[in-house]
């Protein structure tokens, strides 16, 4: 780990990589989601081995990279860093290292985590500190597991489903006025609602879209194979003809 360190330090000193020294913490933010990606699709692809272990690593880069500016701006160094998630993660697990701690399940331990943060925090509500730059799908799951550990959730998740269909006949109901603005509005309270959903089976609904589109791309393949076909044969393809090689590469698929 000092090895690294030192070897961050390096690329940004004086005679380091001018590329290095010229970033900023608002530069490098595109890197630091690009390796966080990365590494999700090598766990996505059970790729536990050689690949996950580089993509972490591009990933500690990243947190050395802010570490080591902050250092320089006289901010704080990687051992705060390493000090602070050391601190937070003690406090936050009284059941692992408090002396005579009862154990809990891990849905209790969720409450225990929010709770204390709010307390550390000094936050005035469970649904402060929500980045306003995390990704919509994220966001929502966060609100919604902040105000279930104060007790504001649904007993189970067909009463999320119900939900769902309610605001699916809003949905309907704005379509049929054609007010753009309001649909907007029921299709995110909609949104919201299955993302809600998806927390109650720990799913994380930005993994599951991401998950959908790749799934919608690798099939379309065979769609745009098939239009690019009949194009160089000089046809054009109908919907419906479009639609049963759609459906036969959801056969081939599974």
């Amino acid at each position: 780990m000092q090895k690294l360190v030192n070897i961050v330090d390096q690329l940004r000193s004086p005679d380091g990589c001018p590329w290095d020294r010229k970033q900023t913490h608002q530069t490098l933010i595109p890197y630091l989601l690009e390796e966080a990606w990365e590494v999700i699709d090598e766990i996505k692809s059970k790729n536990f081995g050689e690949t996950l272990k580089d993509e972490l690593g591009d990933v500690l880069l990243q947190v050395l990279l802010h570490a080591q500016i902050a250092k320089e701006e006289g901010r704080f160094t990687i051992d705060d860093v390493v000090d602070g998630i050391c601190k937070k993660m003690i406090d936050r697990h009284p059941h692992v290292f408090e002396e005579k701690s009862e154990k809990i399940s891990a849905d209790a331990q969720k409450k225990v985590w929010h709770q204390r943060k709010v307390k550390e925090k000094k936050m005035d509500s469970v649904l402060d500190g929500i980045s306003t730059e995390t990704p919509a799908l994220i966001s929502a799951l966060k609100i919604g597991q902040r105000v279930s550990s104060v007790g504001f959730d649904w007993e189970n998740p067909w009463q999320v489903f119900e939900k769902i269909e309610e605001e699916m006949s809003e949905v309907k109901k704005e379509m049929e006025k054609n007010d753009n603005e309001k649909i907007e509005e029921e299709i995110g309270d909609l949104l919201f609602t299955i993302s809600n959903l998806a927390r109650f089976y720990k799913i994380n609904p930005e993994v599951a879209l991401k998950r959908g589109n790749d799934k919608f791309k690798k099939r379309f393949v065979t769609v745009e194979k098939q239009i690019n076909q009949s194009i160089k044969s000089g046809k054009k393809l109908s919907m419906a003809e479009m639609e049963e090689t759609w459906e036969k590469s959801k056969v081939n698929s599974i």
